[in-house]
């Protein structure tokens, strides 16, 4: 038994999302985030977000996208700069709000190169 005040977990150490073609996937996330890969096999390939962060898309046969949730945040200092590369680059997005719930709260939404959509945060 633990004491109540121990924390069992630290953290979430990585973040495994799903793609169609891993070679495809991992030149977008290079080219749109300029994300340095960190490893690579035949299905999977970490990519260098932060120290502290697995990043990591893993190549599915039968891939659909999570078009019902958002998996992840990327979280950055200056969404307003961030939203408007991803438009640059011609990246689906939608507007950045505020959250209807936490108002003090920025984000928005995008689309990878396989339909998977991930939020960011204002932070």
């Amino acid at each position: 038994m633990t004491e109540a005040n121990e924390k069992l977990v630290e953290r979430i150490d990585a973040v495994f999302l799903p793609v169609k073609n891993l070679e495809a996937s991992v030149e977008w996330y290079q080219e749109v985030f300029g994300y340095k890969i960190r490893w690579k096999n035949q299905r999977m390939a970490g990519l260098a977000i932060a120290s502290n962060c697995g990043f990591h898309l893993v190549q599915v046969k039968d891939h659909a996208p999570n078009d019902g949730y958002v998996p992840f945040n990327f979280a950055t200092k200056n969404i307003q700069k961030l939203h408007q590369t991803l438009k640059e680059k011609g990246v689906k997005v939608t507007g950045v709000d505020s959250d209807t719930e936490f108002k003090e709260m920025k984000l928005f939404d995008f689309w990878d190169l396989d339909g998977n959509i991930i939020n960011v945060i204002a932070i």
